[in-house]
């Protein structure tokens, strides 16, 4: 049987990359205190890209960049991925975010935590099936 997202990418590129074709390239979030929250996603391990005050923009893998604007705190949940479950887990506690114990578990490992604005992450073992 024809399946035609494949047909339609060899069409347009010719044969299948092995990279899904997708990935985020922005997440927003909001924030009563942009430098405080660009610290602590900064000293967990994002990269800052820029602070300029009224928003913010960190870069995690892949050139995901999440943005921070001022608004309401707590209002979102981040699900993150890590090479280092265990690790990461002992950052977060160091920088005051609270981890709750790893559950481990099929597919992957993972823990919840919460950031200085009171948004959630959720933190899980790497989990990818091929090339990203």
């Amino acid at each position: 049987m024809p399946n035609p997202s494949t047909d339609l990418e060899q069409t347009v590129h010719g044969a299948p990359d092995q990279l899904p074709r997708f990935g985020i390239g922005h997440v927003s979030m909001t924030a009563t205190d942009i430098d405080l929250l660009a610290d602590f996603y900064e000293r967990i391990g994002m990269r800052l890209v820029v602070n300029m005050g009224r928003m913010a923009i960190l870069e995690l893998r892949g050139g995901t960049h999440v943005v921070l604007a001022s608004g309401d705190a707590g209002a979102a949940t981040l699900d993150l991925i890590v090479d280092d479950i265990d690790g990461t887990r002992a950052i977060l506690e160091v920088a005051g975010a609270d981890p709750g114990p790893i559950q481990r578990g099929n597919p992957h490992d993972r823990f919840i935590a919460t950031d200085p604005e009171g948004n959630t992450l959720v933190v899980n073992s790497n989990h990818a099936v091929g090339p990203v």
